[in-house]
């Protein structure tokens, strides 16, 4: 927790000048293949000296996104937790209602995803698609409430969007003995639109009331914290370099892709000669594992527990591809190693499927982390 508060402070402190340091930048905003060599945002471990190439980078925003969404209380923490995300139904993140200093921390939160894009080193924190549509600019529709409540759109929504809809709605309620619905929140603490809290919703109102109702039931109370997130954002990556990319596809290239197949991870992965028949075995035990302790190979290799934008986007900061290798090195008696600027896993030169399989278990249970921003 400690860890990203830091992390935010310093990023907000830096000038988008000092973030994005060596672009030279003409007329106009910088193309995204520009701001991708940037060189103004460098991590290091604690207590570590070391050059990060890209794989520390990685390693830090695994490390942040844990610590951003861990629910767990810490009893002995010296400081509160920073509450800035809430779990959605959906199983997605979102900004939520906080103070002044907590919409600072989502502004620098937003500048932070920016760096996740542009340096193609994912976040891997699962992100409500309404935050995506938000930072394109794209409006929310009745459709978008469907995945994060199910029965609000099924109870709510869908029966409102039919033919006679609004009219067979308003005749429920005034059997019910209950007020009728008009151009407010779902909550009646929010006019739906200037001046129209009291205009009662007809068949010939009824598509705006139910766009405007799913954009304030998403975002409704979080106006000024999404504000915050998306201004720190398009102050790193303005709004007009996202162009041609939908939320899906922006979400992808931000947060990464968690699902690991592992079919497709050894298809792309290059193996040295001597390294064949570990790499099979290595695979085969990797096929046995659960998508979290998948991700966590992934990690220790790479640096980052997502994909970004698939095996396809593992490539260094000047867009060079840079695959998962797997190398045969050191003596029979050493643990499983990794090179995670280069993207290499080095096996040590074992004899035995089970000796190979206690080794990466090993490595599993004990890999860690800990690392500072500067």
């Amino acid at each position: 927790r400690e860890m990203v508060r830091s992390a935010l402070t310093q990023i907000a402190e830096k000038s988008v000048v000092h973030l994005l340091l060596g672009i030279s930048q003409g007329p106009g905003h910088p193309s995204l293949e520009s701001v991708s060599q940037m060189l103004g945002f460098h991590v290091s471990f604690v207590g570590e000296e070391g050059l990060d190439m890209g794989g520390v980078r990685r390693d830090f925003m695994d490390s942040f996104a844990t610590a951003l969404t861990c629910e767990e209380h810490l009893p002995l923490s010296l400081s509160e937790p920073l509450e800035i995300l809430g779990l959605g139904a959906d199983s997605t993140w979102r900004p939520v209602p906080c103070d002044e200093e907590h919409q600072s921390f989502l502004w620098a939160f937003g500048r932070l995803l920016a760096l996740a894009l542009v340096y193609r080193c994912p976040c891997p924190i699962p992100l409500s698609l309404s935050v995506f549509k938000c930072l394109l600019g794209m409006r929310l529709r009745p459709g978008d409430i469907r995945q994060l409540d199910p029965d609000f759109w099924k109870h709510r929504m869908q029966p409102l969007l039919q033919h006679g809809g609004a009219e067979i709605r308003q005749a429920q309620l005034r059997d019910w003995g209950m007020d009728p619905l008009t151009f407010t929140s779902v909550d009646g603490c929010r006019e739906l639109k200037p001046n129209m809290g009291s205009v009662l919703v007809m068949e010939s109102n009824r598509e705006e009331y139910a766009q405007l109702l799913c954009e304030d039931f998403l975002i409704g109370s979080v106006r000024t914290e999404i504000g915050c997130l998306v201004m720190g954002f398009h102050e790193v990556v303005p709004q007009e370099l996202l162009k041609g990319l939908d939320a899906e596809q922006l979400r992808m290239l931000v947060c990464g892709v968690a699902q690991l197949d592992v079919d497709e991870w050894e298809a792309h992965a290059v193996v040295a000669d001597s390294a064949q028949q570990l790499a099979k075995w290595f695979f085969d035990w990797l096929r046995k594992k659960p998508q979290e302790t998948r991700s966590k190979i992934l990690a220790f290799v790479t640096g980052s527990s997502v994909l970004p934008s698939g095996w396809e986007g593992l490539r260094d900061q000047k867009g060079a591809k840079l695959p998962f290798r797997i190398l045969a090195e050191g003596e029979p008696e050493s643990l499983p190693s990794a090179h995670t600027c280069v993207n290499l896993l080095v096996l040590p030169p074992v004899t035995s499927r089970a000796t190979l399989e206690r080794r990466l278990d090993c490595v599993v249970e004990f890999a860690g982390r800990e690392m500072l921003l500067i």
